[in-house]
């Protein structure tokens, strides 16, 4: 059985890879959009709606995040139709590019001894395969992330400068992004973990003179660029206070171990010390991945705990990755006895994280595992029910967006479809669920003491509670 999976090489890897994201594709080719993903499709919808001549959105509708995702949302819909299966036919074209750029990833950098097969580890990754199903921009994003990184370790000019230009053109993040391998590359050069090529410093001029333009064409229509002035984004753009950034440290510190990450944290730093301190035994491979791992962990960490902004554990997608390609390598660098009992503990924690349900009263990243996919058979079964009694949704109060659903499945809403603002003091009834991270736990203890329980619904662990005034 060992030999067989060592003679699998990267190409029956990729091509096993795609297949499994086209059975995906099928399966979810009518899933709506969820959570952050809807305003996305809003946005998306502006520029389709103006026929592909506008990219800079108003300001009360734009959140400050370049516009890349939301175009290519907008084209897609433009060439075929506006519908959930052609914006799932882009997030397929992008999965596998991301899935391409992890073998091409794990084919540079695996240390001697490490299978190809290695990389299906890689990609059983919690919130990695969330993301795969979810249409939000930050599989773009991890694209991008690993192509600079490939690029850059083969001195590719014309790819790392494509790579960084997209990586600003995706997402505020993008930024960050861009300053983390900026300081890889001087760690990498300083180090002669990769070529020296002159001509590749011309990538970092090509992406910031494009971003530059495109900034500035922004300014010119909105008197503003980067940082949003619609208030609703801007708040969550603020520093915050020493106390918070205790809390926003915790909180990072949980992403990187929830979902069943921690036990790569256990198997990997007694590892990773022993490798820092032997100094005599090093492999290129292993100090390009440790590399790349601190380096962007520490500029997440500075771009994200200081400021207001909530952060989701899909933000550190590339940690997450590299970390697991990382304790491959060093499990194999050391010839660790027993690794296939290592390997089947790993396989066993990241499917057991799309099973982690937190208390109702306690904040989760719920497109972070595949638990979120629970939410829409719940939303089904509890409207049939709403609906067979008669109840109407506008004496129903909730904070679950239903009323988005010309965003999030391109339905056309009646008025009479449409869900009563959530109220304590004045709805009828009120729908609570787990699936939303707005409502406070003073309401929510409040509501499960003081009003009558009519109907629960719930599959998984992802549950909605109809409650009716007493």
């Amino acid at each position: 059985m060992i030999k067989y999976i060592n003679k699998i090489n990267d190409k029956q890897i990729l091509f096993f890879l795609v297949c499994v994201l086209i059975v995906e594709f099928l399966l979810l080719k009518h899933t709506p959009f969820f959570w952050d993903g809807i305003s996305k499709s809003r946005r998306a919808s502006w520029i389709y709606a103006n026929g592909l001549t506008e990219f800079i959105l108003p300001t009360d509708n734009n959140s400050g995040h370049p516009p890349l995702w939301i175009t290519l949302l907008a084209v897609f819909w433009t060439i075929f139709q506006k519908a959930l299966w052609s914006s799932r036919l882009l997030l397929l074209l992008v999965n596998i590019g991301v899935v391409w750029q992890i073998v091409l990833l794990g084919k540079n950098n695996f240390v001697k001894g490490v299978s190809a097969f290695a990389v299906l580890l890689v990609c059983l990754e919690p919130t990695f395969v969330a993301q795969t199903t979810n249409l939000n921009n930050d599989m773009l994003l991890l694209f991008f992330t690993l192509l600079s990184l490939n690029a850059l370790i083969k001195s590719n000019s014309l790819w790392f400068a494509l790579a960084l230009t997209g990586l600003l053109f995706t997402n505020l993040r993008g930024i960050y992004i861009v300053v983390a391998i900026a300081i890889i590359h001087i760690i990498y050069t300083r180090l002669k973990l990769i070529k020296h090529t002159k001509s590749i410093y011309l990538a970092y001029l090509v992406a910031l003179l494009s971003f530059a333009v495109f900034c500035y064409f922004q300014y010119e229509k909105l008197g503003w660029f980067i940082i949003s002035q619609n208030k609703n984004y801007n708040l969550h753009r603020q520093p915050v206070g020493l106390n918070q950034i205790l809390i926003n440290g915790i909180v990072y510190v949980k992403s990187f171990l929830e979902y069943g990450r921690f036990i790569i944290a256990i198997f990997l730093l007694p590892l990773l010390v022993k490798y820092i301190k032997d100094k005599s035994n090093r492999s290129v491979g292993i100090d390009r991945i440790a590399i790349a791992l601190f380096v962007f962990a520490l500029i997440f960490f500075i771009g994200t705990v200081p400021f207001s902004n909530p952060f989701s554990d899909r933000y550190f997608m590339v940690c997450y990755l590299l970390a697991v390609i990382l304790l491959v390598n060093l499990l194999a660098h050391y010839n660790v006895a027993k690794k296939p009992i290592l390997y089947t503990a790993v396989v066993l924690m990241f499917v057991s994280g799309h099973f982690w349900i937190y208390p109702a009263t306690l904040s989760q990243s719920w497109d972070s595992s595949l638990a979120y996919l629970n939410s829409f058979k719940v939303e089904e079964e509890m409207e049939r029910y709403i609906d067979s009694v008669g109840i109407k949704p506008s004496d129903i109060g909730t904070r679950i967006r239903f009323n988005e659903r010309g965003n999030s499945e391109f339905k056309v809403l009646s008025e009479a479809e449409h869900y009563a603002k959530f109220n304590i003091e004045t709805n009828k009834f009120i729908l609570l669920s787990n699936i939303e991270n707005v409502t406070k736990d003073e309401e929510l203890n409040y509501i499960m003491t003081n009003w009558t329980l009519i109907k629960s619904c719930s599959q998984l662990g992802v549950f909605m509670s109809l409650y009716k005034r007493e």
